[in-house]
């Protein structure tokens, strides 16, 4: 079966075309490349959703040469430094944000943060809740078809006079993942952004979030605060389970559940392309 056809099985088509014609639009070589996009996408999936490890590829290709899958893994890393699976999934989600926010006027979006157990990675680790092995953390923003409008990998914080290098609150990741959501243009009069227990904040940085992005946020509060949680709030918390849901099935893939990429760009390039298989119209 030709590699195009197992991957319009995969990823939607529109992801797959527009995927190609950034490659032909960003990557100009002056003679005629050996293997075509297609085929290098096709194996990047095949180590995303079936493979361990790069190495696997030689099992694949017993009439290649030893080291074949080192060009296939440099090019997921010339890809990933050009941003190309962002720029891909971002272009394809706004025309989708577009078609879905013309019914309504204000935008309901849930957001939360994982820990990823990391292997190799050297950018953007700290010490989460395990104290003894350092962790990597994506935040993310989906909505009720758990579609993800916003994916970010959190940066580490070192406090002064110590070396050692922690993750931040939920709380704090909140304007990182909201100045990734705009990027795209989206057309809203409101958002209600739902988080959990973590995101509580202080007053003034509610304020702050409604005046500048026209955000609420939203979050349960607790039984001994003066300020109780409304009953449309409950309703929304209630359906808080989406971006769970999101988090395990990006989860499922073996390079997202575990961190083996070095460099932020390849993980999140992998984070991306796992974004591409998970989406749905």
């Amino acid at each position: 079966m030709n590699p195009i056809e197992n991957i319009y099985k995969l990823i939607d088509k529109e992801f797959v075309d527009e995927f190609i014609n950034l490659v032909n639009k960003n990557c100009r070589q002056i003679r005629l490349p050996k293997y075509s996009s297609v085929y290098y996408l096709y194996n990047i999936i095949l180590v995303l959703t079936e493979l361990q490890t790069w190495k696997s590829l030689k099992l694949l290709h017993l009439d290649k040469k030893p080291y074949h899958y080192k060009t296939i893994q440099d090019k997921h890393i010339e890809w990933s430094k050009l941003n190309l699976y962002e720029r891909t999934y971002k272009t394809i989600n706004e025309k989708y944000k577009q078609l879905h926010l013309k019914k309504s006027s204000n935008l309901t979006l849930f957001i939360d943060s994982t820990n990823i157990y990391n292997k190799n990675g050297q950018q953007n680790i700290g010490y989460g809740q395990n104290f003894k092995k350092q962790e990597s953390r994506i935040s993310a923003i989906c909505d009720s078809n758990k579609n993800i409008y916003s994916l970010t990998l959190v940066d580490s914080l070192s406090k002064e006079g110590t070396v050692k290098r922690t993750l931040p609150n939920d709380s704090k990741t909140i304007i990182s993942s909201i100045t990734n959501l705009l990027e795209t243009n989206i057309k809203y009069r409101a958002i209600n952004l739902v988080g959990d227990k973590g995101y509580a904040t202080k007053e003034p940085i509610k304020n702050q979030l409604k005046i500048t992005y026209k955000i609420n946020l939203i979050y349960p509060h607790k039984k001994n605060q003066k300020c109780k949680t409304s009953l449309f709030h409950k309703k929304l918390l209630k359906v808080r389970y989406v971006i769970e849901n999101v988090f395990a099935k990006l989860k499922s893939y073996n390079r997202i559940c575990c961190r083996k990429d070095k460099l932020k760009c390849t993980f999140m390039g992998f984070a991306y392309l796992a974004s591409m298989l998970i989406f749905k119209k």
